[in-house]
């Protein structure tokens, strides 16, 4: 049984989080740590940490548990060299031997996962983004009242430096949305231009190639539609594509507290210790 410590675990985050870790067959959650409950258990006893808090809060931690293995839910490390970027789909052989792990940004995933097949086959300079996300991705709790917001809009959001990075694009222009009348879910829509001498059946086979060796990313046909409820409370992403010989649009969906968050990070856990990376994660 892998030893397991969770700070942060009364969050956003960190609630789904601890509810798998308590099913996982291989795991035992031994401390845990929030402002609200604080201390409980025990801190030395823990052989990998999940640090599911705030913007800025994590290296308040680092110091105490420097020595364990660590997956880090927040954004403060994912542009740190020394520690692995958690997207199991581009980084699976990284992370397996990896102390440290940084766990993507919700938009982030449902982007790179939705471009990374055919990055090479688009325009790096020419990409444009709209995601629509539930109000869980602010922390705040479901209203009653109908409400849009664009917010962030154009190169403001901070994700943005994941998407460029790891898809080698040099521009993107990104307008996320929030539905502050529903809870969870992203739906992300991509648009980029096709290098000239791809085409279609390129594109396809380049998608059921590079994720034929992932359980949680399904490639929808054009007879199903993309609906977050196909994603929640789960750990997939669903993608469908549509393109002519010009351009392309990319459609991408999932949960953005399990596979944009939690569940990622189990995911991730399983692939440190050897588990079958589906374990725990399949509800």
């Amino acid at each position: 049984m892998v030893k397991i410590g969770v700070i942060g675990h009364t969050g956003r985050l960190g609630k789904p989080l601890v509810s798998m870790l308590e099913k996982h067959p291989y795991v035992e959650i031994v401390y845990t740590e929030s402002r609200k409950e604080g201390k409980q258990g025990n801190l030395d006893g823990g052989e990998l940490f999940f640090l599911a808090l705030p913007y800025g809060e994590s290296e308040k931690y680092i110091d105490k548990i420097k020595e364990k293995r660590i997956i880090d839910l927040s954004i403060d490390h994912r542009d740190n060299p020394e520690w692995v970027y958690g997207l199991p789909e581009l980084n699976r052989e990284n992370i397996k031997n990896a102390r440290y792990v940084a766990t993507p940004g919700c938009y982030a995933t449902s982007v790179i996962l939705g471009l990374a097949p055919i990055k090479c086959m688009i325009y790096c300079d020419d990409v444009i983004i709209t995601s629509t996300s539930g109000i869980s991705g602010a922390g705040l709790d479901k209203k009653e009242e109908d409400n849009f917001i664009v917010y962030n809009e154009g190169i403001k959001h901070p994700q943005i430096n994941e998407m460029k990075k790891y898809l080698d694009l040099d521009e993107i222009l990104f307008f996320p949305e929030r539905a502050d009348n529903t809870y969870r879910g992203i739906i992300s829509k991509i648009f980029a231009k096709i290098i000239i001498g791809y085409d279609k059946h390129d594109i396809t086979k380049a998608y059921m190639e590079f994720y034929k060796d992932s359980p949680f990313v399904r490639i929808r046909r054009e007879k199903h539609e993309i609906e977050t409820k196909n994603v929640n409370e789960t750990n997939y992403c669903d993608i469908k594509i549509h393109n002519t010989d010009k351009r392309i649009a990319v459609i991408s969906a999932l949960d953005n507290l399990i596979k944009g968050g939690s569940g990622q990070a189990i995911q991730n856990m399983n692939i440190m210790y050897g588990f079958d990376e589906t374990t725990g994660l399949l509800f």
